[in-house]
């Protein structure tokens, strides 16, 4: 197996092209997908990639088993663009951990990281949007749980 400098994503993204590689990744992302030693038309990754991003694969990688990224940092990279955003809105870490589907720590978490990229200011000087965690618990219907 001839590992390239560059991680797999990467090195889709300059065979297939971006949009490709997103698509791939999403469809066979942790897991390993056999690329074909000949591009035969009619194939399942012509009909997904379209025929000449199918060729250049078979030329790049033709008779390999691929180990195709699963890109779970994508996910966690918008789930804290998404906690920056709703901090900056005056949402406590409370509501933003019950939007955001993770916990009160992983907010705090999430907050510091967005701070370190530049997403949000390193102290929030505005007025709270939301008074408290009660009233956006009643703006959401989650009354009585």
């Amino acid at each position: 197996f001839k590992r390239k400098p560059n991680g797999m994503a990467e090195d889709l993204g300059a065979v297939i092209g971006f949009s490709n590689t997103v698509l791939v990744c999403g469809i066979w992302g942790a897991k390993t997908l056999y690329v074909p030693e000949k591009a035969v038309a009619g194939h399942r990754l012509e009909v997904l990639l379209g025929a000449t991003a199918f060729r250049r694969l078979v030329e790049e990688w033709g008779g390999e088993t691929l180990t195709i990224p699963g890109l779970a940092d994508f996910g966690r990279w918008r789930r804290i663009r998404k906690a920056a955003e709703l901090r900056v809105a005056g949402r406590s870490l409370h509501s933003i951990a019950l939007l955001t589907g993770v916990t009160y720590q992983q907010v705090k978490n999430d907050i510091r990281t967005a701070e370190q990229l530049g997403l949000i200011p390193l102290v929030l000087t505005g007025e709270r949007r939301v008074k408290s965690d009660a009233e956006v618990i009643r703006q959401m219907g989650f009354e009585g749980f």
